[in-house]
């Protein structure tokens, strides 16, 4: 309902309650009062002119931007008189009870949030305290370990000291490993006794750090000294030793060159060449002799040598037989042929004879190793065993490269290259004694190894794809050479390593520099 403010003035109770005289509805005012309900536009507009309706008048504008700013005087407040005043401050005493009370329950309710979040921070701060101080138990406990670690070491290097002898055949070599492990305990000691923990307040983190200080390391007299009384070709030697190339040996025709093999009663070395199809032979000093081949010959890829006839036993992969050389350099005949049976041949990759003058043969193509006669009549397999029922055998090998006998004649190591890895059989028994390798790139690893040769102090070297890797007998890594990747084969030669590239033969030589 629409009514003039002076006249609703008149209906405004003490409680700032005014009554509608049409409804007798009640509204509850403001401090501003009857002035504060909001103004009937159409009636103004109606009440004015025709020729102001839609006038944009800016006195009337200003007007209507004070209608929300009276103050209290304007309200119908009268200043002056003490009844109107008092009545305006007893409304405004209960405003500010209500206003008191809404503020108290908002302090109150800050209060509790800030006690709960405080209360969380401790939890946390709680929680992070009792993960420090386990911290720093793992840390003590991690280290009184390592004091106990450093101390047992110490004191079994102190007996081995106390028990050396100087009457020892391995006495150079103790004493260089003696040595080694003095220099490691002495470095391990000072970073121990260098390591300190620090807390910090401001990120709550504890470190653990050892601050560094130059390591303990013979000076340069007492490193050529240690390093001259070094074995050659022992586990120390290879340790420090790199290869490095000597020559190339090479003749006219050379191509693929596969094997090579040192004659027992010559002293020369000879050369299979699979690509131009003959035998090559170089004197002790490296110079080329002469070669010889032979029209059965398709793709020699390895030689063995029997010292008591001097016979020399060329092995053709294409063919998968066996040429017999006499001294002069002829074929006399020819053992095996083509086939799973035994005795029989598939692409074998390489050859040797055994202490007991049996002919050893990587069968690749077959999976096996077999056992010969040198008159061509079967033995034994290696790598093969029979299934239970007498139904076939179990093969141990895929795709076997290259074979090697120890020096001691008791032992034949195979690359076993379609398994990664290297297996040791007794020479006598065809027992499997040892097996270890993995595939990968990694130190011990191997990528597709294709041929082997043991040293003269029964280490194993392998020709692994770009490098050359040394093992002791129980297959414990000792170190990696790189070299020229795709070689054909690899031959050891006292402390030479002879590697068999496309168009010649490189001879490398351990050396420590």
């Amino acid at each position: 309902h629409t009514f003039c403010q002076n006249c609703l003035e008149k209906f405004v109770n003490p409680k700032l309650m005014v009554e509608c005289p049409t409804c007798r509805k009640e509204t509850q005012l403001s401090v501003l009062g009857v002035a504060a309900l909001p103004d009937n536009l159409a009636v103004g507009i109606f009440r004015q002119p025709k020729e102001f309706v839609g006038r944009q008048d800016e006195n009337s504008q200003g007007v209507r931007r004070r209608a929300n700013q009276r103050t209290i005087s304007e309200s119908g407040v009268n200043i002056g008189d003490p009844l109107s005043m008092k009545r305006q401050l007893q409304i405004s005493s209960s405003n500010l009870e209500e206003f008191e009370t809404k503020f108290q329950n908002d302090i109150q309710e800050i209060s509790q949030n800030v006690h709960n979040s405080i209360e969380k921070s401790i939890d946390d701060l709680i929680k992070k305290r009792d993960a420090l101080g386990k911290q720093l138990n793992k840390i003590l406990t991690d280290k009184l370990e390592i004091h106990e670690n450093w101390r047992a070491q110490s004191e079994d290097l102190i007996e081995k000291l106390d028990d050396e002898k100087d009457t020892s055949e391995n006495h150079i070599d103790q004493k260089n490993t003696h040595v080694n492990s003095f220099y490691g305990l002495i470095n391990k000691i000072d970073k121990i006794c260098n390591e300190t923990v620090s807390f910090d307040p401001a990120s709550l983190s504890i470190n653990w750090y050892c601050e560094k200080k130059k390591s303990l390391e013979p000076n340069k007299v007492t490193r050529k000294a240690l390093l001259n009384t070094l074995p050659a070709l022992s586990t120390e030697f290879y340790k420090l030793a790199t290869l490095e190339e000597v020559r190339k040996l090479k003749w006219q025709n050379c191509l693929q060159p596969r094997c090579v093999a040192l004659c027992p009663w010559t002293g020369q070395i000879w050369v299979c060449s699979s690509g131009s199809r003959e035998i090559a032979i170089f004197d002790s000093d490296d110079t080329f002799v002469h070669s010889f081949t032979n029209s059965a010959f398709l793709f020699p890829c390895s030689i063995a040598f029997k010292i008591e006839t001097k016979e020399a036993f060329v092995l053709d992969k294409r063919q998968s037989s066996i040429f017999v050389i006499s001294p002069s350099y002829q074929v006399t005949r020819s053992i095996g042929k083509g086939g799973k049976k035994s005795g029989c041949l598939n692409s074998p990759a390489a050859i040797l004879l055994d202490n007991k003058g049996r002919l050893v043969v990587s069968d690749h193509g077959n999976d096996r190793i077999q056992v010969l006669e040198t008159d061509g009549t079967f033995v034994a397999y290696i790598g093969l065993h029979h299934q239970e029922g007498g139904k076939g055998y179990l093969q141990d090998l895929s795709s076997p490269g290259g074979i090697a006998l120890s020096v001691d004649g008791r032992a034949v190591a195979v690359a076993d290259t379609g398994n990664n890895r290297i297996r040791i059989y007794s020479a006598n028994s065809g027992r499997s004694l040892q097996c270890f390798g993995m595939r990968g790139r990694a130190n011990g690893q191997l990528e597709k190894p294709i041929d082997l040769s043991w040293d003269t102090q029964g280490h194993l070297l392998v020709l692994d794809e770009g490098r050359v890797q040394v093992f002791t007998e129980k297959g414990d890594f000792l170190r990696a050479q790189k070299v020229t990747e795709h070689l054909n084969g690899m031959s050891a030669i006292g402390q030479c390593v002879l590697l068999s590239d496309t168009y010649s033969v490189n001879k490398m030589i351990w050396k420590i520099k």
